[in-house]
């Protein structure tokens, strides 16, 4: 059986998803919901392993429950985007103390609730069973919404609870027909700033690492990077824009010379001839404070940052006398980059578990990434209380360091901050000209004659006066 190789803390690379960690959990606690602080809204942990490097990581809890209610308002049927899935359905509900809560059905729960009532038009109340629906809570307002398969709804069904629930609403209110004034919201028209916040459901990276379910997401990242081991473009069909085959057609069978042939299996593309053209297909690192994901940036998307067709960069390689699947320098421009994404997650991803996504749309308009960072954090709950309940706590010895040792500080043993590591440990090579620094004699140091150089509290001076006398520096050979 093979050893199962360990990663150090410090190791940790935002370029590769997978890692097998040995750590010591020195602190957990909980934390609480702003909005209901009897709900535990994530687990938090600061997790040390044998090198002393500490990080500090996060589960986050999901909150389902059942609700029931009556249905009091009902608001237009979102159905714009191509997915079924993500179609959805506002409206309000109300329990028997008059309280009325804003829920959100989505896809074929939001039609079984339509189909309901065009067949029921005349039925007196419509009152819903959400049976696993997912809670949000942001300032002590709650929201509800359907939750992909997990969630299941029965109208004004014969269950116990429902038919306890009309007996006890009647009691209350009477036999009036609230349901018979539903009305249905006019249509109106979106800009990007409205495609973006209310056609698609807003994902953290770390929801679509072992995607479940078919349909179009919005992401906020950044782009760390660009994964080499991967081509950066592909040779497109000129017909149908579909990926080409090269084939080696030999002249005869005992002749060595071939020629080699495109092929295209498009349905439109038989009995023609083939021409290709490079196209863009850049995998990109995208990571937000959730996890890392790889994401593909087509030659549509990818020529709006770069500015150049790729055909243009391959020339451009080529007349270098490179490889033109090395990465072109121009590509760096994608680095930093903090995008909105609008992302495609299909059957293949979700029968294969395949966490690699195509990229349908982007902006990296402000405005609109700020309003989907706000969305996020009303749907996963405000930021805990400051007084979190700590339910397990570990000393390592009398000399612990305190909290500010975790992975957002630097010194020594800890993990660099996430851009200081990707400029310090990227792998990725660009075909760029050869810059050659130059120093200065004066400014180079003996690091063995100096112990402030190794100190990470005291500044390292050049320079310096040895024995009363100032000069250069000699550095040592090393024998």
């Amino acid at each position: 059986m093979a050893e199962t190789k360990i990663t150090f803390i410090r190791d940790l690379d935002n370029m590769n998803d997978d890692y097998t960690l040995k750590v010591s959990i020195i602190r957990l606690w909980k934390s609480l919901s702003d909005g209901n602080p009897t709900i535990v809204r994530s687990i938090e942990m600061i997790l040390m392993d044998e090198m002393c490097t500490k990080s500090e990581q996060v589960c986050i809890q999901e909150i389902f429950k059942d609700i029931i209610g009556e249905v009091v308002s009902l608001g237009k049927l979102d159905s714009r985007d191509v997915s079924k899935s993500l179609h959805r359905l506002p409206l309000q509900i109300r329990n028997l103390e008059g309280l009325q809560v804003n829920v959100t059905l989505f896809g074929d729960i939001a039609y079984q609730l339509i189909s309901y009532l065009e067949a029921h038009k005349e039925v007196g109340r419509v009152i819903v069973l959400l049976q696993f629906a997912r809670i949000n809570v942001y300032n002590a307002t709650p929201s509800v919404n359907s939750y992909f398969e997990h969630t299941r709804m029965f109208i004004n069904a014969n269950l116990p609870e429902i038919v306890t629930f009309t007996d006890s609403l009647v009691g209350l209110r009477g036999l009036q027909n609230p349901s018979a004034s539903l009305t249905v919201e006019s249509s109106k028209s979106y800009s990007e700033f409205d495609d973006f916040l209310n056609n698609y459901k807003v994902k953290n990276v770390v929801d679509l690492i072992e995607p479940q379910e078919v349909g179009q997401y919005i992401i906020v990242g950044t782009i760390y990077g660009i994964r080499q081991d991967i081509d950066w473009y592909y040779d497109a069909c000129t017909n149908c824009g579909k990926k080409v085959q090269t084939e080696d057609l030999f002249s005869g069978a005992d002749s060595g010379d071939a020629s080699v042939v495109l092929k295209c299996n498009g349905d439109n593309c038989k009995n023609k001839t083939i021409s290709s053209v490079p196209r863009y297909k850049i995998p990109i690192r995208v990571q937000d404070d959730s996890g890392t994901i790889t994401l593909t940036l087509f030659d549509r998307d990818a020529y709006r940052i770069v500015k150049k067709r790729a055909r243009d960069l391959i020339d451009k390689i080529k007349q270098a006398g490179d490889n033109p699947r090395l990465y072109p320098y121009d590509l760096k421009c994608l680095e930093h980059k903090k995008m909105a994404f609008k992302i495609d997650v299909n059957s293949f991803n979700v029968s294969n578990n395949y966490n690699r996504f195509g990229i349908l749309g982007y902006t990296v308009d402000s405005n609109v990434i700020d309003a989907l960072e706000k969305k996020l954090a009303v749907e996963a709950g405000s930021p805990a209380n400051a007084d979190d309940t700590e339910i397990a706590s570990h000393e390592v010895s009398q000399e612990t360091k305190s909290l500010k040792d975790a992975i957002s500080q630097t010194g020594d043993n800890l993990t660099p901050t996430l851009p200081d590591k990707f400029e310090a440990t990227s792998p990725f090579k660009y075909n760029s000209p050869t810059t050659v620094k130059k120093r200065n004699v004066g400014d180079t140091i003996d690091v063995d004659d100096y112990d402030n150089v190794n100190s990470s509290t005291k500044v390292p001076r050049l320079n310096s006066k040895v024995d009363g006398n100032t000069g250069l520096l000699i550095p040592k050979l090393e024998k």
